[in-house]
């Protein structure tokens, strides 16, 4: 990654807005997904996910019917946007206590465990996340935090 990254502002994302990037049937607000990732491409924020990220996003493509060489593709395609992934061993106190606190999965506890470890916001496209009030969080598609 560029050394300008190091200024840039930190996001965290979820593998909801991960998902707009690859695929847009379906999908609301996928411009702001991309225009997030634009934004991370260009150093001007730096995306950051717990690693379990690239399979949620993997799974969910493989479930809309994506064959083994779409599947490849997208893998390194995801690779490839060097995102600043978190191993989740350090995740997963949090996370847990999280999940039982707010009624999440621990899949989804582990991005709003890793957005208070580093004191940033964690956008989703997951309502239910959202509104759960584990960490700051901004609803993608909406100007203020959460559900504003």
């Amino acid at each position: 990654m560029a050394s300008s990254r190091s200024d840039a502002s930190r996001l965290v994302v979820d593998s909801s807005v991960a998902f707009k990037w690859i695929e847009s049937d379906r999908e609301h607000h996928v411009a702001d997904a991309r225009a997030l990732l634009e934004s991370h491409l260009e150093g001007s924020v730096v995306l950051a996910a717990p690693s379990h990220l690239l399979l949620e996003v993997l799974n969910a493509a493989r479930a809309r019917g994506a064959g083994e060489s779409h599947m490849e593709r997208l893998a390194r395609s995801l690779i490839d946007v060097q995102l600043e992934l978190h191993e989740l061993a350090g995740l997963a106190a949090d996370a847990a206590l999280l999940a039982t606190r707010h009624d999440l999965t621990l899949y989804d506890a582990a991005f709003a465990a890793l957005a208070r470890e580093l004191g940033a916001e964690l956008v989703t496209a997951d309502r239910r996340l959202a509104a759960s009030g584990a960490c700051q969080i901004r609803l993608l598609g909406h100007t203020g935090s959460s559900l504003e």
